[in-house]
């Protein structure tokens, strides 16, 4: 947590919502999955079955041709896989979530264009199908500022999306805790993570109050609101948030107390998805890159004492996270960078693919979250990450600069 680590612009970012030539899907479990209707295509719309088990998700036909598709979902008997993801070039074009064994089938459409994708179904023990789409890609249109102008509208989009997961996800929690259930507590606790450490750089930008200035004394930085850590505290400070269940649930390993503690977070989490989905709130290209630097700063020094998650230790599950939601900032201006610097871009992604290899390394299913707990990560290995981190990190500063001169 490092509040206002970027500030949302004052001005509302709108358009379309294009990605290779069809409609952005909407990443909440709350979309319609009308997408493929968007575009204008007369093409018939292919049906891609996929069925989830543990062992993975297979999509059936594993290729079509360019044009919409929808994919229906059934989960057959996997317990542990409710989520299934469609990925572009480390962009999640859709998602559904859960999806719970027996239950009837789900649907997302989307248009897509030629290329390798991906069926991402995390938890399973294949977590990554490949999923082919013959046909020639749309190339991107438009001129490069009108591209980083697209990429800042489905970085938006995405930041809701989370948003609105995180508070689903929240709402679990809190309502493990209301009943008393520290078993199912500390199951939801790990589970609500990531949706905010994602799009942290973001939340960081907006107060209590629904404004970008926290100045007042009567506001508060949400991010200090929703993942202050005590280190952060200061005299007179409230303690409040995640991390003040987290210390109950993991350390005292009981309940006491954390009622209006967790009534609370849940508030504060609805109200930072009022304030995201505010149409007068948008992203500048530049600072959308920027902020995800700053926050891989920030976990290759301070996340990698393991201050993050000091009682839980699920402190690999929230890195991953941020390094998720920095690389998803990185794609929605990846288009209009290729064109800036293309050499650069390589780089960039080349060195997501590296930082993303390592963190897949510290893989535990038995673990809360997924992930090696922080307490089992050697010194060597937290170097490394360390090291993968700031290859990335370097580059995109870079690239802040670039997209500023070209917005």
């Amino acid at each position: 947590m490092k509040a206002g680590r970027f500030l949302a612009t004052g001005t509302a970012v709108v358009g379309a919502l294009v990605l290779s030539g069809g409609a952005l899907a909407g990443c909440s479990s709350s979309d319609s999955g009308s997408d493929s209707a968007a575009g204008g295509s007369s093409a018939a719309t292919k049906t891609v079955e996929v069925e989830m088990t543990s062992d993975g998700c297979k999509a059936t036909p594993g290729t079509v041709d360019a044009g919409p598709v929808t994919f229906e979902i059934t989960n057959t008997d996997a317990a542990a896989v409710t989520e299934v993801e469609l990925i572009l070039d480390n962009r999640i074009l859709a998602e559904r979530e859960n999806i719970a064994p027996g239950l009837a089938s789900v649907s997302f459409s989307h248009k897509l264009d030629g290329g390798t994708y991906t069926l991402y179904c995390p938890g399973a023990t294949n977590e990554k199908t490949t999923f082919t789409v013959t046909g020639k890609a749309a190339e991107a249109t438009g001129s490069i500022a009108d591209q980083l102008k697209q990429g800042a509208a489905d970085y938006k989009t995405y930041v809701i999306a989370q948003v609105g997961s995180l508070v689903t996800a929240t709402q679990a929690l809190t309502d493990a805790v209301d009943r008393g259930d520290l078993a199912a507590a500390k199951a939801a606790y790990p589970k609500a993570r990531p949706f905010y450490e994602r799009i942290e750089p973001v939340a960081g930008a907006f107060c209590t109050d629904g404004s970008t200035d926290c100045s007042d004394k009567n506001s508060t930085s949400l991010d200090f609101a929703i993942d202050a850590r005590p280190a952060a505290l200061g005299p007179g400070d409230k303690w409040e948030g995640f991390h003040v269940v987290e210390k109950q649930l993991f350390q005292a390993n009981n309940l006491d107390g954390m009622k209006p503690v967790a009534d609370q977070l849940l508030t504060n989490v609805k109200l930072l998805q009022k304030v995201v989905s505010e149409p007068r709130f948008g992203f500048a290209p530049a600072d959308i890159v920027n902020g995800a630097g700053d926050l891989l700063d920030e976990v290759s020094t301070t996340k990698l004492t393991g201050e993050e998650e000091a009682y839980s230790h699920i402190d690999i599950l929230d890195m991953q996270a941020n390094v998720e939601g920095s690389e998803q900032a990185f794609a929605m201006v990846k288009p209009a960078l290729e064109q800036i610097d293309p050499q650069l871009t390589q780089t960039i992604t080349d060195a997501f693919t590296k930082c993303d290899k390592l963190i897949d390394s510290f893989r535990d299913s038995a673990q809360p979250g997924g992930f090696k707990l922080f307490t089992q990560v050697s010194a060597d290995d937290k170097r490394k990450m360390a090291a993968a981190v700031i290859a990335v990190k370097d580059p995109l500063a870079t690239a802040g600069g670039k997209v500023a001169a070209a917005s």
